[in-house]
């Protein structure tokens, strides 16, 4: 779907550009809603051209500019599709922490929005770079009520959400179920719902409301859905029957025919963030009304009550959708790190439509311990990209800034489009990774307490129940996690924890930094209602002769990511340090179980010696090799490895400059 272009630059940059290819998805044929070729797909033809027009979309733009997609309905499970896109949800009904996918259903929805694209495992998603906000309104398939349903709309909007996918079908729009749609709407979030999968006449709520779409459901030959509802409030028809997307087991399943409408519903929110990300100046309103006037009709000429105004068509979207005149887009993550006391720099293109750049007029603002910005431009290389060189700061200190230029027709374009409201902004310090474990190997953890039946630690690939995950939270690097005893699928109590406490204790980590942060993603389920367990997290800094709490953490349902910095705790000292992850099951009645993965440990300095890149005092043989690996290897890009003290000239490439700086140094004689 993508190839590189590499560019002649300083930085050796590769850009994507798109071509239109079918991406390497292996399951990307089963997706007859994306591209029907008229493929049989679950044992029925297809007609060619019965779909979204998805390569046409992505030939156009597939994905830059960050959108947020709340899925409001029965929760949603992390998948190797999209749990690294899967932001801290919220629940209105139970456990306002408890976002798990309870029916099973919304876990479909999802891949159809967002899973990962063109990355050779299951299947392509419409925008598979958006962000995923789950919100749980329904205990259950439908233990929920209308109220629920709107408070989680509400959240939703306060939270971020750019488009609001409601799952959910009610047949009595209740005033406080109105409210939080107009709420949506005044807020300037596109909100899409399902008609209804009931076959009937009447189109449920909230879909029935004039500011919400309203969707029904196609088949793969282009009729109507036999479960899809019909009437008057029906504004666009999309794929929904026979649809295979992803599924709560961490594999791939076809949703049942009654939610029909809740699949074609998450296909036109799959393309509205799609269009919200190509033109980000657009409001829902007009997104809205885009979908609709693009729509491939279909039945009745023009509009009628079964397919409105017709199957949603994300190529004809975008070539009706006027993106900005001018927008910056991301080549280069924008960095959140930045080295002190020296100057660094990334790349952005600035792009657009009818309108070129104003010579010098591309900007960047910056303040760091000032209420006042600063101003500097930004040298252009070729084809629309540009540098931007952040000043040098002191360490410690955080510098925030915005882009901003003028286009030839007179528009204005700032990155982030709500700037100053809004900020990018980046802490200076050099950071250098001790130890990094995703736990595919064993790296010399220490397992205490427990035994094969009563929740001992365990590395595996684990076997998801609704109490622990079914994978770990590295997708697309590995499979193995540590988690609190082994499940075979047959129930969630078998293997968990028994009474305890089980500890899980990292190596010893020998201290030579001023500070050091400690990241890692955890997940901890108790289903204890006011007599809870927990999961404790602890550091020593003696080897493990005492301990200090870092966090104590009640039932998250979900990979959290969490990391401290050792200098949040001066009253432990010592340079042996440890972590330990503990917990126990200290009611007979309560599932508790827990899981961690993906633990690094990273020293904070504010100086570093140039060529010493293990930063063991001495320019020597050792960092003569890494200088070697840094100068031929693709790691002489990575700002926060040893590389960086190699780069004796910042211009985040180690070459024959830097080289001969690193013998100067290693014989300044």
């Amino acid at each position: 779907m993508s190839v590189q272009l590499c560019i002649s630059l300083v930085s050796g940059l590769c850009v994507l550009v798109g071509t239109g290819a079918t991406p390497d998805d292996p399951d990307f044929p089963f997706q007859w809603g994306l591209s029907n070729t008229g493929q049989t797909v679950n044992g029925q033809p297809g007609t060619a051209g019965a779909d979204v027009r998805a390569l046409e979309a992505w030939d156009i733009h597939s994905g830059t500019s960050p959108v947020v997609v709340a899925v409001i309905g029965r929760g949603v499970d992390p998948h190797p599709e999209f749990a690294d896109k899967l932001l801290e949800g919220h629940a209105t009904v139970g456990d306002p922490f408890d976002t798990l996918d309870s029916c099973p259903h919304d876990t479909h929805l999802a891949g159809i929005i967002a899973a990962a694209t063109d990355n050779g495992i299951g299947i392509a998603g419409l925008n598979g770079r958006a962000w995923l906000l789950p919100v749980r309104v329904l205990d259950g398939c439908a233990g929920g009520t209308e109220l629920s349903a709107a408070e989680g709309i509400r959240w939703a909007v306060d939270h971020g959400a750019d488009v609001i996918l409601a799952a959910v079908q009610f047949y009595d729009g209740t005033e406080a179920l109105a409210e939080a749609v107009e709420y949506a709407a005044s807020h300037n979030t596109v909100v899409i719902a399902p008609v209804g999968s009931t076959g009937s006449s009447e189109v449920a709520f909230p879909a029935a409301f004039e500011t919400c779409l309203a969707v029904s459901a196609t088949t793969n030959q282009d009729t109507v859905s036999e479960a899809s509802n019909r009437g008057l409030e029906v504004d666009l028809a999309a794929p929904g029957q026979d649809i295979w997307s992803t599924w709560t087991d961490g594999g791939y399943a076809y949703q049942q025919p009654a939610r029909d409408t809740a699949s074609a519903s998450a296909f036109v929110a799959g393309v509205a963030a799609l269009l919200r990300s190509y033109a980000p100046q657009l409001s829902a309103s007009t997104v809205s009304q885009i979908l609709i006037d693009s729509a491939d009709d279909l039945g009745t000429p023009g509009w009628d009550m079964h397919f409105g105004a017709g199957r949603v068509s994300a190529g004809r979207a975008l070539e009706t959708a006027a993106p900005p005149a001018l927008r910056f887009e991301p080549v280069e993550s924008f960095p959140t790190v930045i080295p002190p006391g020296v100057t660094s720099s990334f790349v952005v293109r600035i792009a657009g439509e009818g309108e070129r750049v104003v010579p010098n007029s591309a900007s960047l603002f910056f303040r760091s311990d000032t209420p006042k910005f600063s101003l500097r431009s930004l040298f252009e290389l070729d084809r629309g990209l540009f540098v931007v060189e952040l000043p040098a700061v002191a360490c410690e200190s955080t510098l925030e800034y915005f882009l901003a230029a003028n286009g030839t027709g007179g528009t204005p374009v700032t990155d982030p489009l709500d700037a100053p409201a809004r900020l990018h902004s980046a802490r200076a310090i050099h950071t250098e990774i001790l130890f990094d474990d995703d736990f595919e190997e064993d790296q010399g953890w220490e397992i205490v307490g427990g035994d094969d039946t009563s929740g001992r630690w365990t590395r595996v690939a684990p076997i998801g129940t609704s109490a622990q995950p079914g994978y770990d939270y590295s997708p697309d690097a590995g499979r193995f996690c540590f988690v609190t005893g082994q499940h075979s699928g047959d129930n969630d109590g078998y293997n968990d924890v028994d009474g305890g406490p089980v500890r899980l204790l990292s190596p010893i980590f020998e201290l030579d930094a001023p500070d050091v942060e400690v990241s890692y993603a955890r997940w901890f389920h108790c289903s204890g209602v006011g007599q809870e367990d927990f999961l404790t997290v602890e550091l020593s800094r003696n080897g493990g002769a005492t301990w200090a709490t870092v966090e104590t953490v009640a039932t998250t349902h979900a990979w959290v990511q969490h990391s401290f910095r050792l200098s949040e705790f001066p009253e432990v000292t010592g340079d042996q340090l440890r972590v330990r992850f503990s917990t126990a099951d200290s009611h007979s009645d309560s599932l508790t179980e827990a899981a961690v993965d993906e633990f690094e440990v990273c020293a904070l300095r504010c100086s570093v010696t140039p060529g010493d890149s293990n930063q063991d005092g001495a320019v020597d043989p050792t960092d003569f090799g890494r200088m070697f690996d840094c100068w031929t290897g693709p790691a002489q890009q990575s700002q926060g490895d040893s590389c960086a003290t190699l780069d004796f000239d910042r211009d985040y490439h180690v070459d024959m400059v830097d080289y001969r700086n690193f013998q100067i140094a290693f014989d300044p004689k």
